[in-house]
């Protein structure tokens, strides 16, 4: 299929100062791999996709918050893919347990190419470990529809 087939119009998202392309047929691909991985996991409240854009800082490129694309990397996403291991922080959200898991991102090849943040609500009796285990698990499933880091950046579908 040439590029004329394809819908062309491309629109930039602003989002704090960072330009992030969405094509108009819709998201990008690496949206789609957020919201799948959401919806495929009840227990993840929330997913978030990291990386770096040609030309660009690492940024959030995909999120499932509202306003989480355009955020700069911070220390969770650095240390992840500087010691290519998961970041865990354990907090107390509404009185209950929460895992924020900052994990290396790679393409199907094994090549580094980001993180993926999880919010994870572990169930009763879940320890740590498990909660890591499952969240490799899903990362594992989203680099399996990765051939390359460029096809984080086209359309969707």
């Amino acid at each position: 299929m040439n590029l004329k087939a394809k819908t062309v119009l491309t629109v930039l998202i602003m989002a704090g100062g960072i330009s992030v392309a969405a094509t108009a047929a819709g998201k990008i691909f690496a949206q789609q791999l957020v919201e799948e991985a959401m919806a495929k996991y009840p227990q993840v409240s929330a997913v978030e996709l990291s990386s770096t854009p040609p030309g660009k800082t690492c940024v959030t490129i995909a999120s499932t918050e509202a306003g989480g694309v355009g955020e700069k990397c911070d220390n969770d996403e650095f240390t992840a893919m500087k010691t290519n291991k998961p970041f865990v922080e354990k907090e107390i959200e509404g009185g209950k347990e929460v895992y924020d898991i900052t994990m290396p991102f790679h393409d199907a090849s094994g090549k580094l190419i980001g993180t993926v943040g999880l919010d994870f609500k572990p169930e009763p009796g879940q320890q740590e470990l498990q909660v890591v285990q499952l969240a490799g698990q899903l990362v594992h499933e989203m680099e399996m529809q990765l051939p390359a880091k460029a096809r984080l950046f086209e359309s969707g579908k």
